[in-house]
């Protein structure tokens, strides 16, 4: 049924709906107004703004370097109207072609949002397809209403685009927060906000910790080889802040890359998104959790790798918090007696915290390697909640272990990756500090990570 109306702007909204629901619409000069491509844009810039300000909660702040991001954002979209007028037979007009694309936003806008707040894991995945798929369907039938015809070298065309914008993703930060959290400091940052967490919720997560440590190291499988196998063990220490959490997901993901871990991982981790997936992170699930996978290990051959991303402070203490649950903080010594009364003899240990430099010296062996995101008496940068990593983490885990030789060329390579971004940036050098203990060194020459070549030495 064809919508008659002498209201311009019901039939530019009518337009916009039969484009939202994939059905062909007549997208004139009058419709792909000046005014009406304007309002849309504002529209979303709007929404955008708003479910931001939302996702980030109470204490939210806006952040300033967010506004060349969103003008980055903004500038895709132009060059993608443009790609596509371009690559449209016949031609389209710019102007046409930009209205469909702005009266996208919206929807994209919405339902990203809420798959980015709501789901986690494989459905947050299969949200993200299909979210995709629905806007190349879109797109699609707006270029056929343009034009008559399907333009399936324009919407091939449209599909480099991504790829064009991954290298600036590796050397950039393109996140779509433009609010984030106040500010705790590092300084007792473990004492959150109450979260409102329901006592009965508390108590049922902390009762159910051991058991699915449990479930976790029961599927690892033993080491059957003559080589040492590496077993990770990776802990989030911080709920209000995301970052540590896709910090050691990141980390586990590489170190299976380079280490080929298998099903030989046990994620300890407090996010406020997620209470179910993970043990949480605590000062004596860590320990309970580094026994429990002393028992799969050969503790005098096998290698534990353990990454640690929290909050740190200057007497070698990381925060532990996750909402209300009472939580100790993970202090020098808790950590040097976990690993400890764990009996496992090979470590290597990543701690990415401000001044986690001071773990160093407590737990430093031969038969260790302690690598700290910072001196222990500097702070590290990068641990705001609208990140997915930290800048020690995006150095190390992300750009310099995937390619290094060895663990000490990637420490090496992200040193100083993260002096030139410091100095940069006019920040305080963080110092990344490193301990290599010679007896664990040497076995990692006779025994590279998968993809080095072996050590001349």
């Amino acid at each position: 049924m064809k919508l008659t109306s002498n209201n311009p702007s019901i039939l530019r909204l009518a337009a916009a709906a039969r484009l939202w629901t994939l059905r062909r619409a007549a997208i004139g000069p009058g419709i792909a107004t000046d005014l009406t491509v304007s309002g849309f844009a504002l529209a979303s810039l709007a929404l955008w703004i708003g479910l931001d300000r939302w996702r980030a909660g109470p204490g939210a702040e806006f952040d300033p370097l967010a506004v060349p991001i969103v003008a980055l954002y903004a500038f895709l979209v132009l060059g993608a109207a443009f790609l596509l007028s371009r690559a449209s037979r016949p031609r389209i007009g710019y102007q046409s072609v930009l209205f469909a694309l702005v009266a996208l936003l919206p929807i994209v806008i919405a339902i990203g949002f809420l798959i980015a707040m709501r789901l986690e894991g494989r459905a947050a995945l299969a949200g993200w397809v299909l979210l995709c798929l629905y806007a190349f369907a879109y797109l699609s039938n707006a270029l056929r209403a343009l034009t008559g015809a399907w333009q399936l070298r324009a919407m091939l065309m449209l599909l480099l685009l991504p790829a064009a914008v991954y290298p600036l993703s590796r050397v950039t930060d393109l996140s779509p927060w433009v609010w984030s959290l106040a500010a705790a400091g590092d300084e007792g940052a473990g004492e959150e906000a109450d979260s409102g967490m329901p006592p009965s919720v508390a108590e049922s997560l902390l009762f159910d910790q051991r058991r699915q440590i449990d479930a976790a190291v029961d599927a690892m499988t033993a080491n059957q080889r003559d080589a040492p196998a590496v077993f990770f063990v990776g802990f989030a220490g911080v709920a209000q802040q995301r970052v540590f959490a896709e910090e050691i997901k990141l980390a586990a993901r590489v170190v299976d890359g380079r280490f080929s871990l298998s099903n030989r991982r046990l994620l300890l981790i407090n996010d406020r998104r997620d209470l179910d997936d993970f043990p949480i992170a605590s000062a004596s699930g860590l320990g309970y959790a580094l026994r429990a996978v002393a028992q799969k290990m050969d503790p005098e051959r096998d290698i534990l790798f353990l990454a640690l991303s929290s909050h740190g402070s200057a007497d070698a203490v990381l925060s532990v918090a996750n909402g209300t649950l009472p939580l100790e903080q993970l202090t020098d010594e808790d950590l040097e007696t976990a690993l400890s009364e764990s009996g496992i003899k090979r470590r290597i240990i990543v701690i990415s915290a401000c001044y986690a430099g001071a773990f160093i010296k407590p737990l430093q062996n031969p038969d260790t390697i302690v690598i700290a995101a910072a001196a222990a008496d500097r702070t590290s940068f990068g641990c705001s909640d609208d990140r997915d990593m930290t800048y020690f983490g995006e150095a190390f885990y992300r750009d310099a272990l995937p390619a290094a030789k060895t663990l000490k060329e990637a420490f090496e390579s992200a040193r100083a990756s993260i002096a030139l971004r410091e100095g940069k940036e006019h920040e305080t050098p963080s110092e990344p500090q490193a301990f290599f203990g010679g007896a664990l060194s040497a076995v990692l020459d006779k025994y590279p990570m998968r993809g080095a070549p072996h050590s001349d030495k």
